[in-house]
């Protein structure tokens, strides 16, 4: 069921957006890298939900890696509803739902899902909708009335796809439905909703047909169509193969054409396409498929008289935990051990099974394997001649075989001979040629009803081929009568142009005359004036080179200039920080000396732009990336912060500033640093969070945030007056940004400011140029 729900998600996915799949495609890393440069939109929602569902799906997934995509669900479910964006809501709904259904809690799986229907009708999302009542019909199980719910959420997504025009989704569905419908022994509809189906993905294009072939030839195998069922198979197929499918649903085709060479009793033909199906399900660790396929192996070696050979076939897939812990699968392993024993006549063993499978009839679950078992325990009474026995269990198989639709010939002539063998065996002569006549009768209208399809399908043929040749004798004809036009035509044609070439040709050669030497005369003149102009722009493009020449030079003396200038400020700088160490290191006053310390930080904060300038290709500006970092770890060897416990975090963007925007941002930084180190953590150590980060075209915004004691309750922001807040409120207002302060479990700094365009040095040639 699990397993359902999440294919059904992919689904849902899938369908939902093209750009969600595009998503999909990128890595766990990729995902990682475009949230944290994402804005908190409905972007950003979807690449959580994208990173949730790659977490999830990860093979083998573990109990944390579903933890991990709960949590950046959750995530996207917050950002939803501070959106207020229903859409987004319902999907994030939908991946909850499905982790949920993971981890084995259904109930809530339903519940979210219902959740998410109720929000995607509300704003009338038809797509989604309708994805969304699938997913809910996925938690209904295979069996009475959770059937019925199941077919009734699918049949209404069905309607909603129709509406919506997504032929694909509502072919899809249709293709369940018709599975759902054989589940309920309802052949004939699953034959037209999968032919309806199949018409849809032809009508589209769709080249992936396999699974509805198969699903076909299976219908169509249940009416008794076996012909026909072989053919679909076989398309199917040859539909895999030619679409290199190499997944699981082979094992699956595999298998079931393997089925219906074995309903057509060609065995060998029926054994060659079970060993391809354990072939395809052991590469993929199915053990599942490996013990059916395994099983009809058994089976068809039984039907060839080699029940040696089936019996320790079987016996090597007889003790696999599957067969332990599914009642269905071990009542049919048990009805193969039944056959086999009772043909190798060791009844002995066979009793302990026909036993098992008396008390195993219960659970069944439907109509078609309840008569299935009692079918088997009747062939191992009349092999050991208990015939009393057989009368209550084929009254019982009547009774099943009365409630079948479609040509049920062949299920009651079976039991007709089934009865006949009974009755002999006890010496009712009477009943026994009355069940032998009617097995007889039924036998012959199995026989009848093949015979009028193969009439049917003759005559077919016949009218068929009799239309295509009248169709080609009257081709024929037309395309004699045709070329007969077309030879008439020709000769007409060709006498014409016979005459209008010798005239032409005349009047051409007079005119090409004239024309040739008019041509010549303009050539001669054209190529004079194209010399002149040749040397014209000769001259020019010496000109223009020499300018070029002359601009290169005075830029790169400019740049050399800049360069030098930051480079003598920053030694001016570092003189000036030299001064300040001596000075303090003749101060005893601890707070003159902190002053002095101060004072070197903010001067080395400047000096580290000044570096940068003339360190870097660009003297226009700065990467506040590298700058910041550089920043952080001269406070940190400063205070030596890894003694004290603090760490720090660093969230900034790829950002460039000129000089007059970074120096500001670099000694608010400085003071914002500082006093989180010297006043946010008592002893044990903390974080400090720095952040850069563009919040849209033209803004940005700084934040300094650490997760120590915070500030005094009776702290007063704006009548705080020490020369670092004043310092700080100023900058800001330079920076013409708006200056904020937080404390809520620690201090946060925000700075929210207008970016300066800053041009690079290519584009300022670009300009000159």
């Amino acid at each position: 069921m699990v397993k359902l729900l999440i294919v059904c998600f992919l689904l849902f996915v899938t369908a939902s957006a093209a750009t969600a799949q595009s998503l999909y495609d990128l890595s766990a890393q990729q995902l990682v890298s475009r949230i944290q440069k994402s804005r908190p939109d409905t972007g950003r929602v979807k690449l959580l939900l994208a990173l949730s569902r790659k977490v999830l799906d990860k093979p083998g997934a573990t109990a944390k890696d579903i933890d991990s995509s709960y949590n950046l669900a959750k995530r996207a479910e917050q950002l939803s509803l501070q959106l207020k964006d229903i859409k987004s809501e319902g999907r994030t709904a939908i991946m909850v739902a499905v982790i949920f259904n993971k981890k084995g809690d259904s109930n809530k799986g339903l519940a979210l899902a219902q959740h998410a229907l109720a929000l995607f009708t509300k704003i009338n999302d038809i797509g989604d909708e309708a994805e969304a009542n699938i997913l809910i019909g996925q938690h209904y199980g295979n069996q009475g009335k959770d059937m019925e719910q199941k077919v009734a959420y699918f049949k209404t997504a069905l309607a909603l796809f129709q509406k919506n025009g997504e032929k694909e989704r509502g072919a899809t569905t249709m293709v369940d439905l018709a599975d759902f419908q054989q589940m309920q022994s309802k052949y004939r509809e699953s034959a037209e909703t999968a032919r309806a189906a199949l018409a849809i993905y032809q009508s589209i294009g769709y080249k992936s047909l396999q699974g509805v072939y198969d699903l076909l030839g299976n219908a169509l195998d249940d009416m008794g169509d076996v012909e026909n069922a072989l053919r679909y198979k076989l398309l199917a197929v040859n539909t895999a193969e030619e679409q290199r499918d190499t997944s699981l649903q082979v094992c699956t085709l595999y298998n079931r054409l393997g089925l219906c060479y074995y309903g057509l009793k060609n065995f060998g033909q029926a054994i060659k396409y079970f060993q391809k199906s354990v072939v395809v399900a052991r590469k993929y660790g199915d053990s599942i498929s490996v013990a059916n396929t395994t099983q009809n192996t058994a089976m068809a070696l039984y039907e060839i008289n080699k029940p040696a050979e089936a019996l320790r076939v079987l016996k090597t897939v007889s003790g696999m935990r599957y067969f332990k812990t599914d009642t269905q699968a071990h009542i049919f392993i048990d009805m193969d051990f039944l056959d086999i024993y009772t043909k190798y006549k060791k009844y002995k063993e066979a009793k302990a099974y026909a036993t098992e499978l008396d008390s195993l009839t219960k659970y069944a679950g439907s109509e078609s394997l309840h008569g299935a078992i009692l079918k088997t325990i009747v062939r191992y009474y009349l092999a050991t001649e208990q015939y009393a026995r057989c009368y209550p269990l084929l009254k019982e198989i009547d009774d099943i075989n009365s409630k079948k639709t479609g040509n049920t010939f062949r299920f009651l002539a079976l039991n007709q001979l089934y009865w006949f063998r009974a009755d002999s065996g006890l010496a009712k002569y009477q009943g026994a040629i009355n069940h032998y006549q009617e097995y007889k009768r039924l036998n012959d209208s199995v026989f009848t009803l093949a015979k009028n399809k193969q009439v049917s399908q003759l005559q077919l043929k016949y009218d068929i081929k009799q239309k295509d040749k009248d169709l080609q004798l009257k081709e024929t004809k037309i395309q004699l009568l045709n070329k007969q036009a077309q030879l008439q035509q020709s000769q007409f044609e060709q006498a014409r142009t016979s005459r209008n070439v010798i005239l032409g040709g005349s009047v051409m050669l007079l005119l090409l005359l004239g024309v040739g030497y008019n041509r010549y005369r303009l050539k001669q003149r054209g190529n004079l004036l194209l010399q002149n102009k040749q040397a014209e722009i000769n001259e020019q493009n010496k000109r223009l080179q020499h300018l070029l020449n002359e601009k290169d030079k005075l830029l790169n003396e400019k740049d050399w200039l800049l360069k030098e200038v930051h480079h003598r400020v920053k030694n001016n700088l570092q003189i000036v920080m030299s001064l300040l160490n001596t000075q303090s290191a003749y101060l005893q006053n601890d707070d003159a000396i902190e002053a002095i310390r101060e004072s070197r930080n903010r001067v080395q904060s400047i000096s580290l732009i000044h570096q940068k300038l003339y360190s870097g290709t660009d003297v226009a500006s700065i990467d506040m990336q590298v700058y910041v970092a550089d920043l952080v770890n001269y406070l940190r060897d400063c205070f030596d912060t890894s003694r004290q416990g603090i760490r720090f975090e660093l969230l900034i963007e790829l950002i460039r500033m000129d000089l007059a925007q970074a120096m500001p941002i670099g000694l608010i930084l400085n003071e914002a640093i500082t006093n989180a180190i010297k006043y946010a953590f008592t002893g044990d150590g903390g974080e400090v969070i720095i952040a850069l980060q563009s919040i849209s075209d033209d803004t940005a915004m700084l934040t300094v945030a650490d997760n120590g004691k915070g500030l005094p309750d009776d702290f007063d922001f704006p009548g705080a007056s020490s020369l670092g807040m004043e310092m700080m409120k100023a900058l800001s207002k330079q920076l013409g940004g708006a200056f904020e302060i937080k404390s809520n479990a620690g201090t946060t700094i925000i700075i929210e400011f207008q970016l300066d365009k800053v041009l690079s040095n290519n584009q300022i040639d670009k300009i000159y140029m």
